[in-house]
């Protein structure tokens, strides 16, 4: 790390390691958000006998909805609400597609994932399997804009 960069992470206390470790920490927490979303989509998907497309359509929906969420709601602590909102959008978008189409992606690969029940080992299974697939397509973008935000001065505290 050069001496410049290693002095604008030393502004907000961040060292490479200590952004790694806040990086772990907001693409856990948006894994847990997007994917709270998307299983609540695909149960009701499923209890609506839903055909796959618009069960897909409402679980990727809600997983951005409950993404967003997951980033705003501590944000209101010291932003507005439209500040949140704004932030969330601008800095979550980009790994919360990525994190979807991952897990998507790898969804469609595991045999019987697709349609399994939600009560069926094959769904936990594929879970354990795509929820990983997720967090390794999202942390680097979230690892990305997190040091931009590091570079700008500010505390990367919007993911």
């Amino acid at each position: 790390m050069n001496q410049n960069n290693h002095t604008t992470h030393a502004k907000h206390g961040l060292t490479s390691t200590n952004l790694r470790k806040e990086t772990i920490k907001h693409t856990l927490r948006c894994l847990l958000g997007c994917n709270i979303g998307e299983v609540t989509g695909m149960i009701l998907g499923f209890h609506y006998n839903w055909d796959f497309i618009s069960t897909l359509i409402l679980a990727v929906s809600l997983a951005f909805a409950t993404g967003y969420a997951f980033t705003i709601i501590p944000m209101l602590k010291t932003l507005s609400l439209k500040q949140a909102a704004r932030v969330a959008i601008v800095g979550d978008t980009a790994s919360i597609a990525s994190m979807e189409f991952a897990e998507n992606t790898a969804a469609f690969l595991i045999p019987g994932f697709i349609g399994a029940h939600l009560f069926g080992p094959i769904f936990w299974i594929g879970l354990a399997i795509i929820l990983p697939v997720g967090f390794l397509a999202s942390y680097p973008i979230m690892y990305w804009a997190m040091k931009k935000e590091v570079q700008k001065g500010k505390k990367p505290s919007c993911h």
